[in-house]
């Protein structure tokens, strides 16, 4: 015999699944574009950098 849930507890847990799947989509995201906007400003300040006293 195998016991069933309710369907109102597996819908929470779906539910939470699909939220905590989506937050940690968003986070990886945000690292990512972090990680860009880092690596496009340090492009930008090599190129932009003028010898200070010469």
């Amino acid at each position: 015999m195998t016991m069933r849930r309710p369907q109102r507890k597996t819908e929470t847990y779906r539910w939470a699944l699909w939220l905590g799947t989506l937050a940690c989509a968003a986070a990886g995201g945000m690292v990512e574009l972090v990680a860009l906007q880092r690596s496009r400003y340090h492009l930008w300040r090599e190129r932009h950098q003028t010898p200070a006293h010469h």
